[in-house]
């Protein structure tokens, strides 16, 4: 049997936390990673939201790493990891693992 792991590890100057939330499809783990992905840049949620320009492009003070299946239909691990590269412990890093299990 298969889980679809979302793993969100997140970390600003004042919190970090790491959230784990297992699926048995993969369009639910990747609903749920593209909703993260969705609130992170929205200004009110998140730090992240400073790092892309109004074309959505990354700005020169972060490094940005990502690896997303289009739409969701095939099975793929993907990931979108960023870092505020003038504070190293500012960072979103969040996957999706597909694993299997017994």
């Amino acid at each position: 049997m298969k889980v679809y792991a979302v793993i969100f590890d997140w970390s600003t100057s004042d919190d970090s936390s790491i959230e784990i939330v297992l699926f048995d499809t993969y369009p639910k783990a990747f609903n749920r990673f593209t909703e993260i992905i969705d609130n992170e840049k929205k200004p009110d949620m998140s730090w992240v939201a400073d790092a892309f320009d109004e074309n959505d492009n990354v700005l020169d003070n972060y490094e940005f790493d990502e690896h997303i299946e289009s739409d969701g239909s095939q099975e793929f691990e993907c990931w979108w990891n960023i870092t505020d590269k003038n504070n190293w412990y500012q960072h979103d890093f969040l996957e999706i693992r597909i694993m299997e299990v017994k």
